[in-house]
């Protein structure tokens, strides 16, 4: 069960990248990572910090994601505190595909796709 749950990230993980690639960003991916993203992007001196994730179920907006998923909003809000650059979380769905959020010191705002 955890390699499927595993399988299915990383799926998300190089949509996410593929995405990214395809808007310009120059990507790197942190395989297996206990950092508190997946991907950092860049291009023309800007940069993005993603973190990736697949949801079964749509989540109604930003209040939804943000009891969903308290322990990564925690840890990407401590990440933006010191490097004080965009952080964004980047949920997908079958249903909905992407949804994008950008993390604040205090909260989660939903941003479209062309601000992702």
């Amino acid at each position: 069960m955890q390699s499927l749950k595993r399988t299915r990230g990383c799926r998300v993980e190089y949509l996410a990248r593929d995405r990214l690639r395809s808007r310009g960003f120059c990507v790197i991916r942190s395989a297996g990572s206990r950092a508190p993203v997946d991907l950092v992007a860049g291009r023309h001196r800007e940069v993005l910090f993603v973190q990736a994730k697949r949801a079964r179920r749509p989540l109604a907006d930003a209040r939804a994601v943000v009891s969903r998923y308290p322990g990564e909003i925690t840890r990407l809000q401590a990440m933006l505190r010191r490097i004080e650059l965009p952080v964004q979380l980047w949920i997908y769905t079958d249903r909905e595909g992407w949804r994008f959020f950008t993390v604040h010191a205090g909260g989660v705002a939903e941003v479209s796709g062309d601000d992702a």
